[in-house]
């Protein structure tokens, strides 16, 4: 949507009050404000609608307004007693107009959604990030994370609002942030039902690279080379999979770590876009390529059923290899941008390739950060314990996971690792069985005698709670 200035002012000062709050209040401040008693409340909505146009319906709520009622006039009002409240130092007010700007800018928040689908990426609402640390975006709801998310344990500027999410700089310090809000109709199945319906796949339980380790002058690290002579056939068994992910009804199918490689996402983006229109409705509509090792990166392409690539993850944390040698460190840069996609029904998710997963602090900044409600995990790994422990984590905040293992990295005496291939965690009613909570994929009989016949496709689905 293209706005007039004068609504990108609001969202500008919308930052100044948030920045105001996060940076500048006593600890338990936000826990306090959601105890705020019934007298200070109505005096804090009060002194909004005296001091600003903002205007409260029968129900005591703020109207919603659009875009052509945001003049000059309008903000100035706005910015006027906002200077006003942050100079007396009134808290409990300043909270009071970030929520009621909160409801009444929800049209054009809607409005912004629609407008974001229609592009490649976007960047935040407000154009004074850099001075206030605070990006501003329109919040997608989600069918299975709750609306108070856990404002039981941490209190967070979020759990009062509900159309906009605020991200923290200094929560994400250096983290650089991509967006991607998919279009209204994405997922279609999932329009219907609210009910995402994903499948997996470990590809082969052979590798289709060797590993070569080198030691610089002041590291040791490894790298990737693939076997040229398998890539045509890898890529193809891949299709052969994401055709298949597709006639079983799956709208997102996921592939390992490391098994793609230099020529895979050119190879299914025109394999992709030789279908017909009616052939591509039977493709997933998201498919999460195997990463590839290449010029000192490891990234996991995101192609849609029309073969357009959506992003490009990168890994960002380097895996360390224990040998007799040593220890030898995956040798890869990195791009620190993480890309977060955003969906009315699902809310925001991201993929995290392996071990940014594992690094729990790294992990745990990204999903609180940007209050993700699905992080996707390809991993090429040699088991699932590690991860298993990570789940607990994200099911805390409502955060499903699909983590899928490739049988290649089985290591020879380690099998009992390997009991599972891959698992989705997700959130389930509280009067559910909790054994539904996690959906384990088991590996044929084939990984430990040798005898994959590459047919390993893993289904599943979750939704509204």
């Amino acid at each position: 949507m293209k706005n007039n200035r004068y609504v990108t002012e609001l969202y500008n000062t919308f930052a100044r009050l948030c920045h105001y709050i996060v940076e500048g209040n006593e600890k338990n401040y936000l826990v306090r404000y959601g105890c705020i008693s019934s007298r200070e409340k109505n005096r804090v909505k009060e002194e909004i609608e005296d001091a600003t146009p903002l205007k409260r319906n029968d129900n005591g709520r703020f109207v919603r307004v659009t875009q052509k009622a945001v003049d000059e006039d309008y903000v100035r009002r706005i910015d006027i007693f906002s200077n006003a409240l942050m100079d007396r130092e009134d808290n409990n007010c300043i909270m009071g107009l970030i929520q009621a700007l909160d409801g009444t800018l929800a049209e054009i928040l809607k409005q912004e959604v629609r407008y974001f689908g229609h592009q490649e990426s976007t960047e935040v609402l407000n154009t004074n990030r850099d001075d206030t640390g605070i990006g501003l975006l329109p919040r997608c709801d989600c069918a299975w994370a709750s609306k108070s998310r856990m404002s039981y344990s941490y209190r967070r500027l979020d759990n009062y609002l509900k159309h906009f999410m605020v991200m923290e700089d200094r929560v994400l310090y250096e983290i650089r942030d991509r967006h991607i809000f998919l279009p209204k109709g994405f997922f279609k199945k999932f329009d219907e039902t609210k009910r995402l319906y994903v499948a997996a796949s470990p590809v082969t339980s052979k590798p289709n690279f060797v590993i070569e380790k080198k030691e610089n002058p002041d590291f040791k690290v490894f790298s990737i080379k693939y076997d040229e002579s398998r890539m045509d056939e890898d890529n193809e068994l891949v299709w052969e999979k994401i055709k298949e992910a597709g006639k079983a009804g799956s709208e997102l199918v996921v592939f390992p770590e490391m098994l793609g490689n230099s020529r895979t996402e050119e190879y299914i983006s025109t394999r992709l876009k030789e279908l017909t229109v009616v052939e591509r409705e039977k493709i997933p509509a998201m498919i999460v390529l195997p990463s590839v090792y290449y010029d000192n990166q490891n990234t996991s392409s995101v192609l849609d059923r029309n073969g357009n690539r959506l992003a490009k993850q990168y890994k960002q944390n380097p895996f360390v290899m224990n040998t007799k040698e040593g220890d030898f460190m995956e040798d890869i840069i990195g791009e620190n941008t993480i890309n977060i996609f955003h969906y009315e029904g699902i809310g925001r998710f991201a993929i995290l390739i392996c071990k940014d997963f594992l690094t729990t602090r790294y992990m745990e900044r990204i999903m609180r950060g940007f209050m993700l409600t699905m992080i996707i995990v390809p991993s090429y790994s040699t088991g699932a314990y590690d991860f298993k422990t990570s789940f607990d984590l994200c099911a805390h905040d409502y955060c499903n996971v699909i983590w899928i293992n490739s049988c290649s990295a089985m290591i020879p005496g380690k099998e009992m690792n390997f009991k599972n291939i891959g698992y989705i965690r997700k959130r389930i009613s509280r009067y559910a069985d909790e054994n539904e909570a996690l959906y384990e994929m088991k590996p044929c009989d084939g990984l430990h005698t040798g005898e994959c016949s590459k047919n390993c496709m893993y289904y599943d689905s979750f939704g509204s709670v």
